[in-house]
C-alpha cells in the first residue's frame, strides 16, 4: 500500500539516517570493499536480466528486447567493468601544482574522499542505465545510495525493491518507487550529493525542494 504524508517522510528519513550512521562508522571503505559492492551490483544486473527487461517492457507498454539488452544491460555492464578496472586509480592521491616562490619545498596533493549518502533521481526512460550507472560511480567513490524511480517505472521499481534485499543491506543501497509525494520529500533530504536526470522543469522543482 502506498505511503502518504508523514509516513513517506518518516520512511525516507529513517533510511537516510541509517545510511548516515553506517557512513560515519566506516567513512572510507577500502578499495576491496568498493570492488565487492561493484561486483554485487553487476551480479544483481546479470542474474536478473530477463526479469529486468520484462519489467521495463511492461512499463513502456512494449519495448524491443534488443534495445533493452543494449541500453540497460550491456552498456551498464561495461560501465561497471570500467569502474572495477579504475577504482584503485581514481582513489589515489593526485599531485597538484605548488607555487615554489610562495611555498619553497612544499608538496600539494588532492586526496579523493567519499561524500557519504548520494541521492539519485531516475527518469522513466532508460531506468536501468540511469540508475545503475550513477550507483556504480557512487560505490566506486565509497558512497552509499538512495534511489527514487519515476511514477512511470512502477514494475521496474518494484522489481528493484524486491531484488535489492538479496544483494545489499539497506544501509548500503535503497530503492523507492514514486507513489505520490515521494519526489518532493526525497528532494528535501539533506543528501551529501543529489544526482538528478530529467527535464529542465522537473530539475528546477527538485532544486527548489532541495534548497529548503
Amino acid at each position: 500500500m502506498p505511503l502518504a504524508g508523514n509516513a513517506i517522510t518518516a520512511s525516507l528519513r529513517a533510511c537516510f539516517d541509517a545510511q548516515r550512521r553506517a557512513y560515519f562508522a566506516q567513512p572510507v571503505p577500502t578499495i576491496d570493499q568498493r570492488r565487492h559492492d561493484l561486483r554485487q551490483l553487476k551480479a544483481m544486473l546479470s542474474d536478473n536480466r530477463e526479469e529486468i527487461m520484462a519489467a521495463i517492457s511492461q512499463d513502456y507498454g512494449n519495448r524491443s528486447r534488443q534495445e533493452s539488452q543494449f541500453a540497460e544491460i550491456i552498456s551498464v555492464t561495461d560501465a561497471i567493468n570500467d569502474a572495477l578496472r579504475n577504482v584503485g586509480k581514481w582513489s589515489r592521491a593526485q599531485r597538484r601544482h605548488v607555487d615554489m616562490s610562495m611555498f619553497a619545498g612544499g608538496r600539494n596533493r588532492l586526496m579523493p574522499q567519499p561524500l557519504g549518502v548520494v541521492g539519485i533521481i531516475v527518469p522513466w526512460n532508460f531506468p536501468g542505465n540511469l540508475s545503475f550507472v550513477p550507483i556504480a560511480t557512487a560505490f566506486a567513490a565509497g558512497n552509499r545510495a538512495m534511489v527514487k524511480f519515476s511514477e512511470n517505472s512502477r514494475a521496474f521499481s518494484q522489481l528493484m525493491i524486491r531484488l535489492r534485499e538479496k544483494y545489499f543491506p539497506q544501509e548500503k543501497l535503497a530503492f523507492f518507487e514514486e507513489t505520490g509525494g515521494v519526489g518532493v520529500e526525497f528532494s528535501q533530504i539533506p543528501f551529501d550529493l543529489l544526482f538528478f536526470t530529467g527535464s529542465g522543469a522537473t530539475g528546477r522543482a527538485v532544486m527548489a525542494a532541495a534548497a529548503k
